[in-house]
């Protein structure tokens, strides 16, 4: 059978030059070379699959091969190769305008491993059920593993004779070629679950580079005398396509100091010294660091982080925070530090989810031409987007491709959709084993996402991955079930912890759980006062006579529009603050944080401070180094008001008169408050913090202490809150509440371990829908969050409203034009009118297919500054205001 007659790709119409198609064998091997590439690049992913398949290096990169090279067998079927009429092959004896094309080729694969064992090589049935999971990910390239349940046409009849005998040849041929170890190795099922995950995101990262054209040009079959000629050029174009790439791992440095993480002038904190010093178990390790704010556990965790990269267990490292704002802040904190962990001449890519920086050239060059030259033969069903097109489309995407880089900074979300059935979550699950996690504030999750956060845990554990945690207030039952967590993944049963003193680190490895309490940094402990305001007003006096007297203040509200209200305040009292929310188009926002960090982070001197005032909402609250003078705050839960206190007076050594004071605003802590304590004087703020029970117990502990002290006072505040104990204080009138939250806290945990993925189930479709990561959320809100991408007129055309921030790269101009609404507030766009139908078609058809729910929201000028816009509400249509000094604005008509 010539199985070289069977097309893979095809050359789109408007491309010139060269052969019009390229072999299907010819991609397979060339899918099948990128792979052993970057299994070769990757030693740290090589040292997995060998560990999971009980199998030497040489003999499991020749296996993996073998198996990426059998990802398209689906597109022998002559249902796939209809799709193509022009390149038909003539062995099937048929017409193919006569035949269905609508034909899912990786489904068609699994299907055919099913049937035919042979294909594989599996010794009996038993071992062909258990190495399902891993031919599922194989024959899954396309973002989600196929549904074995679907219904269609008989296997024959879907590939027909000579495409079943045609398939059957080529897996024959390539098994001498590519020589997989024979016999298979015998696996059972967990060992080929955990195997399926890793290979998934494998296989996807190995079509797409097999699929770019620079790298891999159509090839006529006439131009190789052989297939193992072709082979032999396949494996150096390989080569130098995963160099081109930017995706070889860069080198770590073999020791590290801490000079270069925080200067040669700065002593390290115990805490860091710990991190430096301790003894690295064997196999994959959590790491749970809690010490203090502005107490340097960042660099603590790439201490660890480096650590585990120098000696090869890790190709790099991921740091996730709570918000936007604070990864953007951490990723310019972090600076020339995060090139100190790699030899002096390596190139590390580095990548930040939301900004223009930093991801290694190749990638970003290399995108422009992913998707130009390959037909997409059909775009009846996800299957059928080619190769090159899903790559460029996913890539583009700023906050996926941080997973490819060598230093990455980002949000949660982008890492937890590794563990939510998203489309290419196995490239994001990929990512994440072969780095370390660092995720920053984990304690700042709710119930939802802590689960989310276990489940990740979970996955790095089993994939054979380290991580690292970071909080100054984590509950200590949180501390349980993240090591619960970890130690689920290790097959492992939990242990309980013991140690409640502060700082603490813990290590949960294979075999062992050890909690190390650490002393805090000589000369930071404090004693914080704290004052309560009993109305906004008292803070807005307080704020406006600090600015009076030439001192630095911030506001924390805790709504956009409470910090609105508050900004207006202050402005017609002659006060001129900024305004910093989450409801700004990404552009301004950006610029807002580095005005942010200029005026009121560590570099800051006197003068640019001096009588200056920002009015912010949560987005200042965690991970950014900034510095006030003073600082008053919406009562919010314990943990979040001392992550706010770490915001004030946090550079010691800043000359200033008196002493620090935070100023609470919130309701006293009444023996006997009523069920509406505290909507009734926050109102807005009620609805962002619903469990009014554990605002009480905060309000009660710090009326108590009166002062916020730290270290030492900061494990008995947050169990006073969080704690086991902490219930049985909670007044009458608070009680419907608290079980109302707990209700509600339950069901979000068992939503969390409904949507997430199971480690040990494999990468199969057991149940649910697979969708684009735009619609898996990672956050379990009631009101659902829409995107509006703002745009102007221009010469009869459509532009992003931020296209001056990147005029060469339309799709980065749309990204940074972006602003996140509740659907309570956006349902969708607003009637086009009809003479700007065309434009706004032409606007769309340049977006990608992950932005297709997107809404476009047209702005006109409206006069003293403001944009003008309109947006369908949940009651018609509604009018948008936008400046760029107070954000969007969205009012009923």
């Amino acid at each position: 059978m010539d199985y070289l007659s069977f097309w893979g790709k095809t050359r789109s119409a408007d491309t010139d030059g060269g052969p019009a198609w390229h072999p299907l064998a010819f991609h397979s091997l060339d899918a099948a070379a990128a792979g052993e590439a970057l299994l070769v690049a990757h030693r740290s992913l090589t040292d997995r699959f060998c560990d999971l398949f009980g199998l030497p290096g040489p003999e499991t990169v020749a296996l993996l091969r073998f198996l990426i090279c059998l990802h398209d067998i689906g597109k022998f079927a002559v249902r796939f190769q209809a799709k193509a009429p022009e390149r038909f092959p003539s062995c099937f004896g048929v017409d193919a305008s006569a035949l269905s094309s609508r034909f899912d080729h990786g489904l068609g694969g699994l299907r055919l491993f099913m049937e035919y064992r042979d294909i594989l090589g599996t010794p009996d049935r038993r071992q062909a059920r258990h190495w399902l999971p891993i031919v599922s990910a194989v024959a899954g390239h396309h973002g989600s593993p196929p549904d074995s349940t679907a219904t269609g046409g008989t296997l024959r009849a879907d590939f027909g004779p000579a495409g079943i005998e045609a398939s059957c040849a080529f897996a024959r041929r390539v098994r001498v070629l590519l020589n997989p170890p024979d016999p298979l190795p015998v696996l059972d099922d967990n060992r080929a679950r955990r195997i399926s995950w890793l290979l998934a995101g494998l296989a996807v990262l190995s079509d797409w580079i097999g699929s770019n054209k620079d790298w891999f040009p159509f090839r006529s079959p006439n131009d190789f005398p052989d297939i193992e000629s072709y082979w032999t050029y396949a494996r150096e174009q390989a080569v130098a396509a995963v160099q081109e790439a930017g995706i070889v791992p860069a080198a770590a440095t073999g020791r590290l100091g801490y000079d270069a993480l925080i200067g040669p002038q700065v002593t390290p904190s115990p805490m860091q010294e710990w991190a430096r010093d301790v003894l690295l178990p064997d196999g994959p390790a959590l790491f749970i660091v809690e010490d203090e704010t502005g107490s340097g556990k960042t660099e603590a965790a790439l201490m660890l982080a480096h650590r585990l990269m120098a000696s090869g267990r890790a190709d790099g490292f991921y740091i996730a925070l709570p918000t936007m704002a604070t990864a953007n802040a951490m990723f310019d904190r972090l600076g020339r530090a995060v090139r100190q962990l790699f030899k002096p001449d390596a190139s590390p890519s580095l990548a930040l989810a939301h900004g223009a920086r930093g991801l290694h050239q190749g990638f970003r060059a290399a995108r422009a031409n992913w998707g130009r030259t390959e037909a997409p033969y059909g775009n009846v069903d996800e299957a059928d987007i080619a190769a090159s097109t899903a790559c460029a489309e996913w890539i583009a995407d700023d906050r996926r491709r941080t997973f490819l880089a060598d230093a990455g900074a980002g949000t949660v979300d982008q890492a937890l959709l590794a563990v939510l059935p998203a489309r290419h979550q196995s490239l994001r699950l990929l990512g994440l084993a072969q780095r370390v996690p660092i995720i920053d504030e984990v304690h700042a999750y709710d119930a939802y996402m802590r689960r989310e956060i276990e489940t990740l845990l979970t996955f790095q554990a089993a994939l054979g991955g380290s991580a690292v945690l970071l909080s100054a207030t984590l509950p200590a039952g949180h501390r349980q079930s993240l090591a619960d967590a970890f130690a689920k993944g290790l097959g492992e049963e939990p242990v309980r912890i013991a140690e409640q003193d502060y700082p603490l680190a813990t290590v949960r490895a294979r075999g062992a759980q050890i909690e190390t309490p650490v002393p805090g940094r000589p000369g930071r402990g404090r004693k914080l006062p704290v004052l309560f305001l009993r109305s906004p007003d008292e803070a807005l006096a307080e704020v406006e006579q600090a600015a009076r007297a030439g001192r630095a203040a911030l506001y924390i509200r805790n709504t956009v529009d409470d910090a609105r209200e508050a900004h207006a305040a202050l402005a017609s009292r002659g006060i001129r603050a900024e305004l910093f929310h989450a409801r700004f188009a990404l552009a301004d926002r950006l610029e807002i944080e580095q005005r942010t960090v200029e005026t009121f982070g560590k570099e800051s001197v006197a003068d640019e401070r001096a009588g200056k005032v920002l009015v912010a909402t949560q987005v200042v609250e965690q991970s950014l180094d900034l510095d006030f003078d003073v600082l008053a705050s919406d009562l919010a839960p314990m943990d979040l008001l001392i992550q706010r206190a770490g915001r004030l007076w946090r550079h010691g050594w800043r000359r200033r008169a008196g002493g620090p004071e935070l100023l609470v605003v919130a309701p006293p802590a009444m023996d006997d408050p009523p069920e509406d304590w505290f909507e009734t004087f926050l109102p807005r703020a009620a609805y962002v913090y619903r469990d009014h029970a554990r605002l009480w117990l905060t309000v009660q502990a710090l009326e108590q202490t009166e002062a916020i002290e730290s270290p030492k006072g900061l494990r008995g505040l947050i169990e006073a809150v969080y704690g086991p104990e902490a219930e049985s204080n909670v007044p009458c009138g608070l009680i419907d509440k608290l079980l109302t939250f707990e209700g509600k806290e339950s069901a979000a945990r068992s939503m969390g371990h409904l949507n997430t993925l199971s480690a040990s189930s494999g990468y199969m479709r057991d149940a649910g829908v697979w969708d684009s990561d735009m619609r898996v959320p990672t956050r379990l809100v009631e009101d659902s969050r829409v995107t509006l991408r703002l745009a102007r007129m221009h010469d009869d055309r459509i532009e992003p409203y931020a296209l001056k921030h990147a005029p060469d790269e339309p799709w980065r101009a749309w990204r940074l034009s972006e602003v996140d609404m509740s659907q309570r507030h956006v349902k969708g766009e607003a009637p086009v009118p009809s003479q700007l139908v065309d434009a706004v078609r032409e606007a769309r058809a340049n977006w990608g297919r992950y932005d297709e729910d997107k809404i476009l929201v047209l702005l006109e000028d409206a006069g003293d500054g403001r944009l003008a816009g309109a947006v369908m509400g949940p009651d018609g249509e509604c009018a948008i205001s936008y400046t760029d000094e107070t954000g969007l604005v969205v009012k009923s008509r």
